[in-house]
This record gives C-alpha cells, structure tokens and sequence, in this order.
C-alpha cells in the first residue's frame, strides 16, 4: 500500500484528526490552567497589597493614639520621656502593645503599663529602643510610688545607654534617676545626677535637656533650703525658654520662682509670678497650667489669712481639672479646699473635702497624695479633740511614706504623731517622735522642717519645766529661720526666747 493510499483511508485520517484534537486540547488546558494561576497569583498579590494597605492604616492609626497618648502623659508626668528608640518601629504587634501600655499609664493602672512595657522588653530591636521602654517602666514604677524599682531601672537604663554610648537616652535616665533620688529625700545625690545629665545636654546641643535639668537642679536648691540659688537656676531656665519662644515651659518656670518667693514669704511677690504664669497660660490656652496657677495664688491667700479669697481661687481650678478630666490635679484641689475649711474653722466640712481627695488618690493610685490627705484627716480628728482617730490617721500616713521612701513627709508625720502625744500629756513620747523627725529632717536637709521641729522640741522642754533646753531650742530654731529668711517664723521664734529667758529667771531667783 503507498503512502497516498494510506494517508487517504477513511480511519487513519479520522484517527489522525482526534490525536491533533487531542493535543491542541491538552495545550488550552495548559493556557488555561497558566491564565487560571495567573490570575490567581495576580489576585493573591492583590489581596497581599491590600492587606500591607490595612496594616499600614493600622500602623499609622496606631502611631497616632501613641502620639496622643505621649502628650497626654507629659501633661501629667513630671518627667521627661525618651521616644527616639521606638519612632522608627513598624511591626504591629509591637506597636500594639506599646499603645496599650501608654493607654494604662493615662489611666493609672501602672502594674497594667509595666507588664506591657515588660512584655516589649526581649522584642527591643537594639539598644535605643531597650532604653526607651526602659524609661516608661521607670515613669511607671515611680508614678505607681515603687520608688526603689524605678531607682532600679533607671540605673539598668543608664548601664545601657554608656555601653552603646547613647548620649540622649543617657541625659533622660540621668535626669528621671535625680527625680527618684529626690524623692527619697537625697538630694545632694539627686543633685549630682542632674548636673551630669546637664552635662551632656549641653556637649549634645539639647536646649530643652538642659533648660529641664536647670530647673530640676534649681529644685533641688530649694529643698536644700537655698532659695538664692534655687533663683539664679530658674532664671536661667526662664531665658532658655525665651530665646526658644517656649511660653508653656516659661509659665512652668515662672511657677517654680513664685514657689521659692512663697517658701521665703515673700507673698506679694509670689503672687506677682503665680499671675504671671496665669497670664500666660490663659494666652496659650494649658488648662492645666491655668489649675495649677489658680491652685496656688489660693495656697498664697490662705497664708495672707484671706481664707474666703484663697477658696474661690481653689474652687476655680477644681472646675478646670474637672473639666479636663485631670484626676491628680482635682485630688490637689480637694485637699486644698479642706485645708481652707479649716482655717475657717469648720473641721466637718473639711472632712468631706479631704475624705473625697482620699478617695480619687485611691483611685488612680498616687501613694504621696494618698499620705498627704491621710495627714488632713488626722488633724481634723486631733483638732475635733480625737487623738486616737487621729494617731490612727497619721500613722497610714507614716506608713504610706515609709513604703514610697518619702522622708519628708514621714519627718512631717513623726511631728504630728508627737503633738498628738503632748496633747494626751505623755510628754516623753513626743519628745522621742519629734526627735525622730529632726534626725530625718538633718538627713535631708530640709532647713524649714528642722527650724519647725526644733520650736515644737522646745515647746515640749518648757511643758516639762527645763527652760534651760527649751531656750536652747527656741534659739536653734530661730539661727534656721534667720538662715532661710522666714521673717515671720524669726518674730514666733523671738516671742519663744523672750518667754522661755522669762521663765528661766524666775526659776532662778
């Protein structure tokens, strides 16, 4: 058979035709199945650029809550947060729960902020990041009166930034550690630790480092009694920030100065700064400010005996602290009012006012302010004549300072628990917990408290008829007031000598 006649049969050309078929059917699978994954890998790519899309969303609505939560904590921490370390950081679950730890913080549930923070701890992607959780547990621990753990942290923090020689995270944990040091009434300490943090401010070119550090060491003087000092440093930072044009930070400057003029009684003159800062922080627009102003032009009138004035003053920047939902600021302020009431010598209302600052400080925390208004109480019941109910009072108080190494208001409470003792006439017990207070006072180096305690030692020695000593004391006392300028406290003191020579002389006739 040839080739023509084969190719010509009916079968083989059918045959033929099915396998072309077949092949070209094999091909438009094979193109359809490419289109096909084409397709899909075209869909999943888009589905993949969608997703980034929604994470980037996230991410930046994330970034944004970070944000507003950092400015809400800086108007209420009196610290200075680092936030370079974690400004470049795009992972979500980071960010989530940095977020989430900032948000407790704002909310005052710092046990809840601290094991976020500690939760982003082995996540920090280098050494600057590690630093700046490191400075919100820190923050946290010292808000949440854990004082000795955030010491702790903060040297960690320090250990780190000179490793890895990060001159910037070093000056913020320089700086929040002589926070801490002053808080647990070592100044001379805390002290040195802002100066070094200064320091390198100043090598770095950070203005706002070293107008912070300014003012912190020029709080420092004026608890070291050294007002002059104190001044010198605050006017310095004052025109740091006028060179910046930074009004919210002169008005807080402006605050600091009107302090050290009220600790000297110089009342008119305080009172020319407190309004000054309140000029400027009306001009602004910081409610928080105008509070702060308003609260202590109040505390100035209540020292110039204008008890009425003083209450409208604390009234108007309880409204404001109220209205900015600022819990700390209104515990202040109801403290404030009570101390008012009773100046006005109405012990009940006064109560009421320190029992509902009690409880806010309960509330969001804050151990100091907590001891401050236990303190109220208890002279409330002292001055109701209730010297147990008042004991009890103080003694929280004093526990509450001993447990957040605050030896200033623990000297403060030894005091009153010794009065309370001279009242139920057991003299020697006074005597020996108003020792106790001067010897935290001297360790301080608190002037004001020790010329005050040496007066109520010298009271207690003329009650138990040695006015030898209680001259002794009244004399000591008034060397102190002399030294800081009190000139009111110098005049209480001359009347104590004046009685106190009096009485020795007819002892000695």
């Amino acid at each position: 058979m040839s080739w023509a006649q084969i190719s010509s049969h009916p079968l083989v050309i059918t045959l033929f035709i099915v396998g072309a078929l077949a092949s070209i059917a094999a091909i438009v699978v094979v193109v359809v199945k490419a289109v096909r994954k084409k397709k899909k890998l075209k869909m999943e790519e888009e589905q993949r650029k969608k997703e980034r899309e929604e994470d980037r969303q996230e991410i930046l609505e994330l970034w944004k809550k970070i944000e507003e939560r950092f400015s809400a904590l800086e108007r209420k921490v009196e610290a200075t947060m680092y936030k370079d370390g974690i400004l470049e950081i795009e992972r979500k679950d980071k960010l989530v729960l940095y977020e989430e730890g900032l948000r407790s913080m704002n909310e005052y549930q710092h046990e809840e902020a601290i094991a976020k923070f500690q939760e982003l701890l082995p996540l920090a992607a280098n050494a600057s990041e590690r630093c700046a959780i490191l400075n919100l547990i820190g923050l946290s621990q010292r808000r949440s009166g854990a004082t000795r753990d955030a010491e702790q942290t903060f040297l960690e923090m320090i250990k780190i930034a000179e490793q890895a020689k990060l001159d910037e995270p070093l000056s913020f944990a320089l700086g929040n550690i002589g926070l801490v040091y002053h808080t647990l009434g070592e100044p001379r300490r805390a002290l040195e630790y802002h100066q070094k943090a200064l320091e390198i401010d100043e090598k770095i070119g950070r203005l706002e480092g070293q107008a912070i550090q300014l003012g912190n060491i020029g709080l420092v003087y004026r608890t070291l009694d050294e007002p002059g000092k104190a001044l010198d440093y605050f006017h310095k930072v004052l025109e740091i920030n006028k060179k910046k044009g930074n009004l919210k930070c002169q008005a807080g400057t402006l605050g600091n100065i009107a302090l050290v003029y009220q600790t000297l009684s110089k009342l008119q003159k305080a009172l020319e700064y407190y309004n000054k800062t309140l000029e400027i922080a009306e001009k602004i627009g910081s409610l928080e400010i105008q509070a702060n102003a308003l609260g202590n032009i109040g505390n100035v009138h209540l020292t110039l005996g204008e008890p009425q004035k003083a209450l409208e003053y604390h009234q108007k920047a309880l409204e404001i602290n109220k209205q900015i939902g600022r819990l700390e600021g209104q515990a202040t302020n109801l403290g404030n009012i009570g101390n008012v009431y009773q100046a006005l010598g109405e012990p009940k209302k006064s109560l009421k006012f320190y029992e509902s600052s009690l409880k806010i400080a309960e509330q969001i925390g804050s151990l100091e302010v907590q001891a401050h208004q236990l303190s109220g109480i208890g002279r409330i019941y002292r001055a109701l004549g209730n010297p147990q109910k008042a004991l009890e009072f103080f003694g929280r108080s004093l526990k509450l300072a001993e447990q957040i190494g605050n030896p200033e208001i623990q000297a403060i409470q030894l005091g009153n628990i010794g009065i309370v003792y001279d009242t139920l006439g057991e003299t020697q017990k006074a005597l020996e917990y108003h020792e106790k207070a001067l010897k935290i006072a001297e360790q301080i180096g608190d002037l004001e408290d020790q010329a005050s305690i040496l007066g109520n030692i010298g009271a207690l020695y003329g009650n138990l008829g040695d006015h030898k000593q209680a001259l002794d004391y009244f004399q000591r006392a008034r060397e102190i007031f002399v030294t800081i300028g009190a000139k009111l406290e110098i005049e209480k003191a001359d009347r104590n000598i004046a009685r106190a020579r009096q009485k020795l002389a007819e002892q000695e006739k």
